[in-house]
């Protein structure tokens, strides 16, 4: 057999030693393994990882096996072989480690969290670079195929971090042997940061990048003997790019590379529409026609579906800006003209043709009888009314249209205008705004161009008399804000004290002009006198139902909100909740009607006012939420007595749900920020009394009401959410007897995820020792309990923290239950408050401890295999216990035993002082071998051994 070298030397020393009774390792050797382990190789992530470091590892593993059957009568041999198989161990687990690192980095990298993957891959770098000397005789290929990973992934993460310099950094020194073996990874990262150059202008970057994406894919396919799935798709899409990124770069390169590409891509692909209409963006038409032509002889040969409707949309929209608006709306009508995928395409193109033909430079007379050519052909093929969005965008340019006749005191086009969006059927769902009087459209239209001298002087030449004419108000008070002026005197002098048609009506416009034109203390101002014609008797239903008055009234205000809170804004929002609230009562019916509120408008008011309370929630109106939802709450409740009048029923449950726990979180956060002890006393009581409201509605089903999966386990969270708060209430209201009942319950006691914060809160405030001892001990049980693989982020993180808790619950357990104040004969206490809680806490320690050290606890199988899981392995792989927790609890479990010796507890003395030495054993550093000698000295002393 070849002489082997490096870590297989060691292994052939160790196994020619177990047959001598020489020394193990020479005097060199032996610095070498102690300066390897003071490297501390063990704080690197266990994952798969090479098999030749996995056979030398379990090879040293097996040889110190062997060897403690014939050497382990010598003390220093079994140290010796200790420290091999703890480099044994390392060499299991450093390439594992990296492998994973570089998959975990590029998961965050993808997902653009920059911070953690850095810190990824410098634990990825010190790996790497761990597993390189010659001595680990590493295999080149495995080794050239993490440096390409972990190049490619710092040069993805610079640019990110838009350091495209440090990104051909790392690009430039991947292994050039390698390119080949990992020419997909490459090209990947190459093309998606020349993909993202290409989205952020950086033209030139994007070219050399997909360039290589290019080569790479290339040189995949060849690999692949031509079998790559997805090729040809993808060679379309970086080609592409690249010609894309050559056209916004003015140089004799990008020029040529631009040159090669398109000629590619006519020749591989030469009938895609991608390519076809890039071509025609660019001007390029092989039939020296022009590019209207060359889209209509593409639609006749294309059938038109939704995959590339989008394509030839955009291009038809295109032309309108290069070749003016007439080619742009002819080349929509010729789209129209054909039956298009979906109504929702054929409303998109027809919006945009009545786009570009309001911007037609043609005569009135020509555009009319486009229009009217469109609307017949779309009337033959049977298509129904547009949608209603659709159709108030068409009829708004046909408005503009219009107004550029009344501009010109053209009334006879202006009313062919108005009759061409009245008559077909496509437009019947806005025949209303066809009826609107031709002096007020003309005095809209000076103020929608802005000519307000003209809007002024017509206004002043008494426009519409009449002053019941709210209409004539409206666009009074409009042209007034737009002079800049104040507004508030036309609500004393031009509006109508008596009640008339459509006073509230108009109110609510003004309200929405200011809101437009934002002036906040305008909109408040109409709504303010709106308020007065819903708290009042004279209110007119002729326009829509009172209800909706009130509906247009919150959403105003809801508006307001999202620009910012104040006082008077949160009175507007009491007074109109509270109206609304009056008027449902007395007016709801299930059937609805005229003067009543039904079902479906409850439901919408419910739902608005608590979105105004999430709003509030998160603005300087925190204190308006509760009373809000109280609103909403009442409002549901309404609802449930129309809707579900029989007798049990909780409906809306999901809702009054969502109610309890909004509540709940108010009071919570607000006695968490107050200082005032009766205060935060009174707010933990609510936050109890809520959460047994919330407590009495999660779950409850009564057939009346379907919840979703989705509202279900949203649900669930929030009930997790609320027992914490409501735990936290009970501690902090000092209610014990809850306490103990909470920890003691599966059902009532808060989910792992919150068993960090409730250790907090317990070393936090007060507990009695016994209770405290008792929620610190399920935690650290349950936590023992679970075995997710992988471990989640809070697993790891209570991992880290175990050891801070652990050395909590031994100091809680080894208290004193007597009175320390008593004059007693002796200075040291052995009644503790939990001593088996408190010798359980050592046997974790010790446990925890010596897994990680590597160390056999009694008991251990000797031919256990070593890739078996271990309790808690998987947690462990990234924590190591800490040097000083061990040292602190070792001193005090020493000092324990001492106590139990001078009460004459031998035996428990004998006991603690042995579990203190071998947790000081574990202890790494000169520290821990000092406390070691010394514990052993002075147990010596104590009994005489």
């Amino acid at each position: 057999m070849e002489q082997p070298s490096g870590p297989h030397q060691a292994m052939a020393a160790l196994f020619t030693a177990g047959r001598s009774t020489g020394p193990l390792l020479s005097p060199n050797d032996i610095l070498r393994l102690d300066a390897e382990l003071n490297r501390n190789p063990f704080a690197m992530v266990t994952t798969s990882g090479n098999e030749q470091l996995d056979v030398i590892g379990t090879m040293l593993w097996n040889d110190c096996i062997e060897l403690m059957v014939s050497r382990g009568h010598n003390q220093d041999d079994v140290l010796l072989l200790g420290k091999v198989r703890a480099l044994a161990f390392a060499l299991l687990r450093s390439l594992r480690s990296l492998h994973l690192a570089l998959k975990v980095a590029l998961i965050c990298i993808v997902n653009e969290q920059r911070e953690i993957a850095l810190n990824i891959l410098s634990v990825a770098a010190m790996r790497l670079e761990s597993i390189q000397p010659p001595e680990l005789e590493l295999d080149p290929d495995i080794n050239r195929t993490l440096t390409t990973q972990y190049n490619l992934l710092r040069a993805r993460l610079c640019w990110l971090q838009d350091r495209v310099d440090i990104s051909e950094h790392f690009f430039a020194k991947i292994p050039v042997p390698g390119l080949s073996e990992d020419a997909e990874l490459i090209f990947e990262t190459c093309f998606a940061i020349g993909d993202s150059a290409l989205a952020r202008r950086q033209y030139d970057v994007a070219v050399r990048w997909l360039q290589r994406a290019r080569d790479h894919l290339e040189a995949l396919y060849l690999k692949t003997q031509m079998k790559y799935p997805n090729y040809h798709n993808w060679n379309l899409v970086v080609r592409h790019s690249i010609a894309v990124a050559c056209t916004q770069i003015k140089s004799p390169e990008s020029t040529a590379t631009y040159d090669v590409e398109i000629i590619y891509l006519r020749q591989n692909y030469p009938e895609h529409p991608a390519v076809v209409l890039f071509d025609l963006s660019m001007g390029y038409n092989p039939r020296n026609n022009g590019l209207l032509q060359a889209l209509s002889s593409l639609v006749e040969k294309t059938t038109l579906t939704v995959t590339n409707m989008p394509i030839i949309f955009q291009f038809a929209r295109s032309l309108g800006h290069a070749g003016g608006s007439d080619n742009g709306m002819e080349a929509l009508r010729m789209l129209l003209m054909r039956p298009l995928p979906t109504t929702e395409w054929t409303e998109k193109c027809f919006i945009s043709f009545m786009l570009l033909l309001s911007r037609l430079q043609c005569s009135h007379s020509m555009r009319i009888c486009t229009l009217r050519s469109v609307l017949e052909a779309l009337e033959q093929r049977g298509l129904p009314s547009i949608s209603t969005g659709a159709a108030h965008a068409s009829v708004i340019c046909i408005w503009k249209m219009a107004g550029e006749a009344l501009l010109k005191n053209d009334y006879w086009t202006a009313h062919l205008w108005l009759q061409a969006c009245s008559d077909p059927k496509i437009f019947q769902n806005c025949a209303q705004y066809i009826q609107i009087a031709i002096q007020k459209k003309l005095l809209a239209c000076y103020l929608q161009t802005g000519n307000l001298d003209a809007a002024r002087q017509l206004m002043d030449r008494g426009l519409v008399q009449s002053q019941v004419d709210c209409g004539r108000m409206y666009l009074s008070y409009k042209l007034t804000l737009l002079e800049g002026k104040d507004g508030s005197g036309h609500f004393f002098l031009g509006f109508p004290l008596q009640p008339v048609p459509h006073k509230q009506m108009s109110l609510l416009s003004c309200a929405m002009e200011a809101q437009r034109q934002g002036k906040p203390e305008e909109v408040l101002n109409c709504l303010e006198q709106f308020i007065k014609c819903l708290t009042s008797d004279d209110i007119y239903h002729h326009d829509f139902p009172a209800a909706e008055h009130h509906i247009f009234a919150i959403t105003l205000l809801f508006k307001e909100l999202s620009r910012g809170f104040s006082q008077r804004l949160g009175n507007c929002i009491q007074t109109v909740l509270k109206s609304a609230l009056s008027y449902a009562k007395k007016n709801s019916m299930f059937e609805g009607g005229d003067q009543e509120v039904s079902v479906t408008q409850l439901q919408w008011l419910y739902f608005a006012t608590y979105k105004f309370a999430l709003k509030l929630m998160n603005s300087s109106g925190f204190l308006w939420t509760v009373p809000v939802l109280e609103y909403s709450k009442e409002f549901a409740l309404q609802y449930r007595e129309i809707a579900y009048p029989e007798m049990g029923s909780k409906a809306p449950r999901p809702h009054l749900f969502a109610v309890f726990y909004l509540l709940l979180l108010a009071a919570s956060l607000k006695a968490r920020r107050v200082i005032d002890v009766t205060e935060k006393i009174t707010l933990y009581e609510n936050v109890r009394a809520y959460f047994r409201q919330l407590d009495d509605l999660h779950g409850w089903d009564d057939g009346e009401e379907e919840a979703d999966k989705h509202t279900n386990e949203r649900e669930d969270r929030h009930h997790d959410i609320a027992q914490f708060f409501d735990l936290e209430a009970a501690i902090y209201l000092a209610n014990w007897d809850d306490v103990a009942r909470i920890c003691a319950s599966d059902d009532e006691f808060p989910k792992p995820k919150f068993y960090a914060p409730i250790m907090d809160l317990t070393f936090q405030f007060n507990l009695p020792p016994r209770l405290a001892i008792q929620i610190i001990r399920r935690i650290v049980s349950k936590l023992s309990e679970l075995q997710d693989d992988p471990p989640t982020t809070w697993q790891r993180d209570f991992r880290i923290s175990l050891p801070r808790y652990l050395h909590c619950l031994f100091a809680l357990a080894i208290e004193p239950v007597g009175d320390m104040d008593i004059p007693t004969m002796d200075f040291f206490d052995i009644d503790m408050a939990d001593a088996e809680v408190a010798e359980d806490v050592l046997d974790r320690v010790l446990e925890i401890a010596s897994e990680e050290a590597g160390v056999e606890q009694p008991g251990y199988n000797e031919q256990q295999d070593l890739n078996s899981d271990q309790p808690d392995s998987r947690l462990c792989d990234e924590f190591t216990y800490p040097a000083a927790e061990l040292i602190k609890i070792a001193t005090v479990a020493f000092n324990k035993a001492t106590d139990f010796y001078r009460a004459t507890r031998d035996e428990d003395c004998q006991r603690w002082a042995e579990k203190a030495i071998r947790i000081a054993q574990l202890a790494p550093g000169p520290q821990g071998m000092e406390l070691v000698q010394t514990l052993h000295a002075r147990l010596g002393s104590l009994i005489g051994v």
